[in-house]
């Protein structure tokens, strides 16, 4: 039986919504008056609202009612001609001026008030008091923790310290080492718009204690923290006393995160698919060796827009070369390897191992030997263009550029393209109109070997792999940033504190913290992650790899900054190797009604009018 082995385009071996409710409705605890009351005309900020940069708080026993006035900048007071109404209606809502907290929800938002053509605005921060009771603890855990210090206290080993994610990452388990004699924990996490305490017992996880929140409370949790920072302490009772960790810092991003994250999961040789933010959602297997009818996929890239994809197959390489159609998995056409070369293009029988697509899918950069070819996705054909001794492309989100890795080593009898990585290699960028490419501008070269560009979804920055020598399974790959228009490239200091990080993606979307761009980017690594995975100690052969997130600032970039902490995504599988997170914009999925599954695939099932596959067990 033959085994797949996968060298081609990544250096491992394997194969065996946006945004927080905005609605503008009064809703909530209040009730009452809802809409902008703007009438549709241009609206001025010219009235005053008070008080200004309110702050309620609200508990178990209820919250207090917020009275407001509205003044013109003349002091005339037009508060009974105002229409009032918050951004965020969960937190509650106006009758007449006056604001009621709903009392199931914290958060931070903006009152408006509306007297024809001019407006004003305030902050409103509604703080929220919880306590919950995880199941096996005391219903009187809280008033365990009333004693003198005393004792050891637990070390908070995950999630790191600094983080920032998306609201919706929707699991983050909190894992901890237990001091001796301690069987009862408070976790808590305290911020401007949130005061949570959960009370549990030691859950066992690699030695230590792990608390993952529910999905209710982690919808409290994160709803409350969009845009803030929060504190994440660990406390301990026993009978020595209580004992208290040093606190870390978890920060939440403005909005919450789209789009379709597909990877390759080694141990099954197929590409799964995750549709980001579905809470207790693990990955759906889409194209696995059975339905290829390959020995395995693994290499695969996909168009901005999610509606094509490039796969490799049958590996090692060069691969075999297919593209397909993701909605519904139909092969629109195949090169090398019992595919036949590309139609009169420039792939001949040989097969690709790198490859970009256009953010429409129109088009693919591929390998040809040592160059990269132009071909038409829906069949192959040769487009014309094509890049010398380049390999490793990516396209960036507006279609007019293109970058890509030459190696410096040169490339003998020109099999630079069949090779499973390259050594000494430099990014250059090119322009792209139609089919035709413009000059080439060398962005970054020495430092080592740099290889694996990928653009920020503003085409701004390229983020890319460095090592010593060989990009082939490199233990000390290193992910660093770099201008589009050059310059000095920053390494992700607090992502290389582990080195071994392969494959750096952009998700496509730039998104705001504390109203400054952030890019999501994501990559593999065998790093460990707390105590489920303590990875540092084994071979490196025994070493799972896994994929990471991390939040990368624009700001900071420019400031030569190490940037964020990178953090675990929770929908993977921890005994399976998962590497080349390529993202989209949105999931494509073949259409479907409750009598009609013919487009779907025996795995799925028809949710919504759309086919759905069922989550790998």
């Amino acid at each position: 039986m033959r085994t797949c082995v996968f060298v081609s385009c990544l250096a491992l071996v394997g194969c065996g919504t946006p945004g927080r409710n905005n609605n503008n409705g009064g809703g909530g605890g209040g009730g009452g008056s809802g809409g902008s009351g703007g009438g549709g005309g241009t609206v001025v900020e010219t009235l005053v609202v008070t008080p200004a940069d309110a702050v309620l708080a609200v508990d178990a026993a209820g919250g207090v009612m917020q009275a407001y006035e509205v003044h013109t900048k003349d002091g005339a007071d037009v508060t009974s001609m105002a229409k009032l109404y918050v951004d965020d209606s969960t937190l509650g809502g106006f009758s007449g001026a006056t604001f009621t907290p709903g009392g199931l929800a914290g958060g931070v938002t903006h009152v408006h008030a509306v007297v024809g053509s001019e407006a004003g605005s305030t902050t409103l921060t509604v703080h929220l008091k919880k306590i919950v009771i995880a199941p096996g603890a005391p219903a009187d855990a809280p008033s365990k923790f009333g004693g003198p210090a005393g004792g050891a206290a637990p070390v908070v080993v995950y999630p790191p310290d600094g983080a920032l994610i998306p609201p919706n990452l929707n699991e983050l388990e909190v894992q901890f080492m237990p001091p001796a004699g301690a069987t009862l924990y408070e976790v808590r996490f305290v911020g401007p718009a949130l005061d949570l305490a959960i009370y549990t017992p030691c859950v066992a996880v690699g030695g230590g204690c792990a608390l993952l929140p529910d999905e209710a409370t982690w919808k409290l949790l994160s709803h409350a923290s969009a845009s803030t920072t929060v504190d994440v302490g660990v406390r301990s009772s026993s009978p020595a006393g209580v004992g208290t960790a040093a606190a870390r810092k978890l920060s939440f991003g403005d909005e919450e995160l789209s789009g379709g994250l597909y990877y390759w999961a080694a141990a099954s040789g197929s590409i799964n698919r995750y549709d980001f933010g579905k809470r207790g959602q693990t990955a759906e297997k889409w194209y696995t060796a059975q339905q290829s009818g390959s020995t395995c996929v693994g290499c695969h890239v996909l168009s901005r827009n999610g509606k094509r994809i490039a796969v490799g197959m049958n590996i090692p390489g060069p691969a075999q070369l297919r593209t397909l159609d993701v909605a519904t998995r139909a092969t629109l056409f195949d090169s090398g390897a019992g595919g036949g070369g590309i139609p009169g293009g420039p792939g001949g029988g040989s097969g690709s191992n790198f490859e970009a697509l256009s953010p429409d899918g129109s088009r693919a950069l591929v390998n040809s030997a040592a160059n990269l070819g132009l071909i038409d996705t829906a069949n192959g054909m040769s487009l014309g263009g094509s890049l010398t001794n380049a390999t490793m492309p990516d396209w960036s989100a507006d279609g007019n550029k293109i970058v890509f890795v030459r190696s410096s080593a040169g490339c003998p009898l020109g099999l630079c393209g069949s090779q499973p990585g390259v050594s000494m290699g430099a990014l250059l960028v090119t322009t792209v109109s139609g089919n035709a490419f413009g000059a080439e501008t060398t962005i970054v070269s020495g430092g080592g070997n740099n290889y694996y560009p990928s653009f920020a979804p503003d085409g701004e920055w390229i983020a890319f792999n460095r090592a010593a020598v060989e990009s082939y399974d490199a233990s000390d790959a290193a992910v660093m940033v770099v201008p589009t228009a050059g310059g000095t490239p920053v390494d992700l200091t607090a992502v290389n504190a582990s080195p071994g990080n392969s494959w750096p993606k952009f998700a496509p979307f730039a998104q705001k913290f504390h109203g400054e761009t952030i890019y999501w980017l994501t990559f593999s690594s065998r790093r460990d992650y707390g105590l489920r995975m303590q990875q540092s100690t084994k071979t490196k052969d025994m070493q799972v790899t896994q994929l990471w997130m991390v939040a990368v600032s624009p700001k900071r970039l420019a400031a030569g900054d190490g940037g964020y902490p990178a953090f675990w995504l929770p929908f993977q599988d921890l005994a399976t190797g998962n590497h080349i997170a390529q993202w989209t914009e949105t999931v494509a999925r073949a259409g479907c009604t409750a009598t009609d599954v013919t487009q779907c695939q025996p795995d799925e099932m028809c949710v919504n009018n759309e086919c759905v596959g069922s989550p790998i067990q």
